[in-house]
């Protein structure tokens, strides 16, 4: 087991949850299918949904922030979207899901739009359709490990093992080489199959190990992790595929979307200010890359999960939206104080803390704090939000929490009158909240639905990768 996967391990002890139970109905909105194009979802009030993988450089949690190269252009795209649509509720959400699952995701529609570095292929061509791409002129190289003999060329692979993940470019680039072997009439690669979970950077990191003989990976990729692990060996010579293209994939009924996207790609594309800012600070430094335990439970969350889990279960909360909620008020901070005398991680009064309500007095101990953001949301949902429907009853609390009960009273009131459903958030009351509030409040219920959503599929990745190791 390596180290990366043993640190998850520990940490998946230390905060002593199981994620194997039913997703929370709030959820449902994101994971059910449903298909539209770019106007369909905007008219809808649905949120985009970008299917992602979760790795250690195209998107991962770093003290509960989502971060990575796929995050940060997919998080730009929300705001350039933001300002087309200026009269539109726009809002994105991550879904993480294993390799051989986005596409079928993406055709399904789990998925809106397919962000994970994609290499444009044939095959993958002839399933949906890509934008224009972001990154251009991307190699395919063999990497091994300390004892793994060299290689001259990617015919030297003949007869030998590389694992690779299935439904990656690397696997149909692999089989692509075997079919020219056998018109050499030379052994045929053994391409193994990696378990799904598992992610390049873990196989990467397995290679240097010497866990596998072979693997295959972006140059530029391989590069990056070499600095991390110096063991492993790069064969720049032995090119499985060169020339590739970098896009996004949408379905091939979305011409909107993918208009949409190839729009935005002219901004941050190879050569771009803003695209060299996103490829430099993932795949250059390496920042991001020198603590391989990203995971949820780590950095700033790790101290308060236990507390978070504490606090939720007694009030009969998900803890991942509790966090989420706590990262969106704070980033974790307990020492941050709002203009509006909002304190500590939950961004709490002491007033309202002390009040007949909640009836705790001091919010300036991190327990004090959480216990009662916790219990006031308990409070919330108990009296103002008993009649909505069960699933849209923390949407209701988490925009009270923001704007306070009454203003989300009136919120309803409007939303009745503009004959939306007053008892639903999403796609209902949140239009109500835009028109009466703007952007804040329906912003803040997104956001917290998005970090949530990115937590939890998250956490049952990265528990199904430290099985698979």
């Amino acid at each position: 087991m390596t180290r990366f996967f043993r640190t998850l391990v520990l940490a998946c002890l230390a905060v002593a949850v199981s994620f194997a139970s039913a997703r929370g109905a709030e959820l449902g909105r994101v994971e059910q299918s449903w298909k539209g194009d770019l106007s369909r979802i905007i008219e809808s009030h649905r949120p985009i949904r970008v299917l992602v993988v979760y790795n250690r450089t195209n998107f991962f949690m770093k003290e509960g922030v989502m971060r990575g190269l796929e995050a940060d252009m997919m998080s730009a795209y929300e705001k350039h979207l933001t300002k087309v649509y200026k009269k539109e509720l726009v809002r994105l959400v991550f879904v993480p899901v294993p390799v051989k699952e986005l596409f079928p995701a993406l055709l399904d529609g789990r998925g809106d739009i397919a962000a994970a570095a994609l290499t444009v292929t044939e095959e993958r061509s002839r399933q949906a359709a890509f934008a224009e791409p972001y990154r251009t002129g991307v190699s395919e190289i063999v990497v091994g490990g300390p004892k793994s003999p060299a290689l001259a060329s990617a015919e030297d692979l003949s007869g030998r093992k590389a694992t690779v993940l299935a439904g990656s470019s690397y696997a149909e680039h692999l089989a692509d080489l075997n079919a020219r072997l056998k018109r050499q009439r030379k052994k045929p690669v053994r391409i193994v199959n990696a378990d799904p979970y598992l992610a390049t950077e873990d196989l990467l990191e397995m290679a240097a190990r010497g866990i596998v003989p072979y693997t295959v990976a972006d140059h530029f990729l391989a590069d990056l992790w070499k600095k991390v692990f110096p063991e492993l060996r790069l064969y720049p010579d032995a090119v499985i595929h060169a020339d590739g293209k970098l896009a996004w994939a949408v379905r091939k009924d979305c011409p909107e979307l993918r208009r949409s996207l190839s729009e935005f790609a002219a901004t941050v594309r190879q050569g771009t200010l803003l695209g060299n800012m996103f490829f430099k600070r993932y795949y250059e430094n390496d920042d991001f890359i020198t603590d391989p335990t990203t995971q949820v439970a780590i950095g700033k969350l790790r101290p308060m999960a236990k507390l978070f889990q504490k606090y939720a279960k007694k009030y009969d909360f998900d803890w991942l939206k509790i966090a989420a909620m706590a990262f969106q008020e704070s980033r974790f901070d307990m020492n941050r104080k709002s203009s509006a005398g909002a304190v500590g991680v939950m961004q709490i009064k002491p007033s309202t803390a002390a009040g007949p309500h909640v009836g705790i007095k001091d919010v300036y101990t991190l327990e004090n704090n959480i216990h009662a953001g916790v219990k006031y949301l308990r409070y919330l949902v108990d009296n103002y939000f008993s009649d909505v429907e069960p699933a849209a009853r923390m949407d209701f609390a988490l925009a009270a929490y923001n704007a306070g009960p009454n203003r989300i009273i009136q919120v309803r009131k409007r939303a009745a009158e503009m004959g939306l459903d007053p008892r639903r958030w999403f796609g209902n009351c949140e239009w109500a909240a835009f028109d009466l509030i703007g952007r804040e409040t329906t912003g803040y219920v997104a956001h917290v639905q998005m970090y949530y959503a990115a937590y939890k599929g998250t956490e049952e990745i990265l528990l199904k990768r430290q099985e698979a190791m």
